[in-house]
C-alpha cells in the first residue's frame, strides 16, 4: 500500500501505470477542477480489469452531474460494471475495459 499527496491538477501517479488494482474516490470527484484529467490518470494507473469505486454525495451531486462524471469516465476507458446502493450517495463501480 502506498499513500500519495495529490495536487489539485494531478494525482501524481504516472509511475504506477498499469499496476493499480483498485481506486476509491469517495465524495471528492465533484470538487476537482478537471474531471477528464482525473479519470484519464486513474485509467492509466489501473491494470486491465482494475476497478474504481466512485461515490458522490446526493446533497452535492445531482443525478445529471453524476451522469456527466460517468461520461467522462467512459471517455477514459472506464465502463460501469455495477451500480451498488449506498445511503445518501450516487455510486458506480467502474472497470477498466482495456
Amino acid at each position: 500500500m502506498d499513500a500519495r499527496l495529490a495536487a489539485p491538477d494531478s494525482l501524481r501517479v504516472a509511475d504506477l501505470a498499469g499496476v493499480v488494482d483498485f481506486v476509491l474516490a469517495f465524495a471528492v470527484v465533484h470538487e476537482l477542477p478537471a474531471l477528464n484529467s482525473f479519470f484519464a490518470e486513474v485509467a492509466t494507473a489501473l491494470r486491465p480489469g482494475g476497478t474504481l469505486l466512485l461515490a458522490e454525495p446526493t446533497g452535492h451531486v445531482s443525478g445529471p452531474e453524476f451522469e456527466t462524471e460517468l461520461e467522462s469516465a467512459a471517455q477514459a476507458g472506464l465502463s460501469v460494471a455495477d451500480r451498488p446502493s449506498l445511503r445518501r450517495s450516487r455510486v458506480a463501480l467502474l472497470k477498466k475495459t482495456g
